[in-house]
């Protein structure tokens, strides 16, 4: 199996989550530009780790961490002045604990197996 694939379905998958969530699903967010500075951050954490390093849990997991962090965003969301609300804040939080976690359970995975660090099969 190609290690490769993981990183190229989760950009895919993080693309397609994008042109969902900034264009069919404007009207429940309203914001222009912040999904795709998210969107930016997400897809070179995605291609660096899984495409150029072939990690199978960090590209994952901030997949995951986008979408949930619309989701969580929309759900739990609050005005804090005129105009003005948290989706932003959680979305871009739960980006970051999706990163966070990938990175996590890499070097859980490593830990757990130390002869892939010494004899690494190349696909």
């Amino acid at each position: 199996m190609n290690k490769r694939l993981t990183g190229i379905l989760s950009f895919v998958s993080l693309t397609a989550a994008y042109l969902i969530l900034r264009y069919p699903l404007f009207e429940y967010h309203g914001m222009k530009e912040w999904p795709m500075v998210l969107f930016i951050v997400d897809s070179l954490v995605v291609v660096i780790s899984g495409i150029v390093m072939r990690n199978p849990y960090l590209p994952v997991c901030t997949v995951a961490g986008y979408i949930a962090g619309f989701l969580f965003g929309y759900s739990f969301q609050w005005e804090y002045g005129t105009g003005l609300n948290s989706m932003w804040i959680i979305w871009t939080c739960c980006c970051a604990a999706g990163i966070i976690a990938g990175g996590i359970l890499s070097l859980h995975g490593r830990k757990q197996s130390p002869n892939a660090l010494k004899n690494p099969q190349r696909s």
